[in-house]
C-alpha cells in the first residue's frame, strides 16, 4: 500500500524542467607532439585522424560533460606508432550569435593514456582549451565545428626506444619538452535529448 501511495505522489508531483543531455560525435584531424633523439634530432608525431566523442548537459549558461578521443599515428621518418588516447571532464560556455548559429569556449582537465615504445609512464596528466561553432537545425541538431587544443604532461627523463630501419638508425630517447601538446579540428553532429 506504501508503494501505491509512493507512486502516485511521484506521479502527481510537479517536477523541474529536466536539464537537456547532449552526445556529440566528431570525427577530425589531430597534429602537434615532438620527439628528440641521442643526437638532438627532433622528429615531429604525424597529423592523422581522430575520432571524438563528447556526452554533456546543462549547467547554467553552459555544460559539463566527459569526453573522450582517440588518434594513432606515428614518429615521422623513424616509423615508432604512436596511440593517444585523452579522457576528460569539461565544461563550456555557450554564446548565442544569431537565431540558428552560437559559439562556444571550454576548458578540460582529465588524463591521456599513451601507448608508444619510448616511454614506460603510459597514463599521464592532461589539460584542454577549445572553441567552436554550432549551426543549429533544429532544437534537437546541430553541425558543430571545434578547434581543441590537448596538452599531456609527460616526464622524459627515463623515456628511450631504439629502431633501425634500412635508411636510418637511431634511439629516440625522450620527448623534446615535459608537455606534448597537440592540435585537433574536429566535425561532428550534437544530438540534444
Amino acid at each position: 500500500m506504501k508503494r501505491i501511495a509512493l507512486l502516485a505522489l511521484i506521479a502527481t508531483a510537479s517536477f523541474p524542467t529536466f536539464a537537456q543531455f547532449y552526445i556529440t560525435p566528431a570525427i577530425g584531424m589531430a597534429a602537434g607532439g615532438e620527439v628528440e633523439n641521442q643526437n638532438g634530432d627532433t622528429f615531429k608525431i604525424k597529423t592523422n585522424n581522430a575520432l571524438s566523442f563528447a556526452l554533456e548537459t546543462d549547467l547554467d549558461a553552459g555544460r559539463i560533460g566527459l569526453f573522450y578521443s582517440t588518434q594513432s599515428s606515428e614518429v615521422k621518418t623513424l616509423g615508432n606508432k604512436t596511440r593517444f588516447d585523452y579522457l576528460h571532464f569539461q565544461s563550456a560556455l555557450d554564446y548565442p550569435l544569431t537565431t540558428r548559429l552560437s559559439s562556444f569556449f571550454g576548458l578540460s582537465i582529465g588524463a591521456t593514456y599513451t601507448d608508444v615504445d619510448w616511454s614506460e609512464e603510459n597514463i599521464n596528466f592532461s589539460a584542454g582549451a577549445f572553441t567552436g561553432l554550432q549551426y543549429h537545425f533544429t532544437d534537437n541538431l546541430a553541425l558543430q565545428l571545434e578547434a581543441r587544443w590537448l596538452g599531456t604532461a609527460v616526464d622524459s627523463d627515463f623515456d628511450s626506444t631504439c629502431v633501425s630501419t634500412p635508411t636510418q638508425s637511431g634511439c629516440v630517447i625522450r620527448y623534446e619538452s615535459s608537455w606534448v601538446n597537440q592540435v585537433q579540428g574536429n566535425l561532428g553532429l550534437r544530438f540534444s535529448f
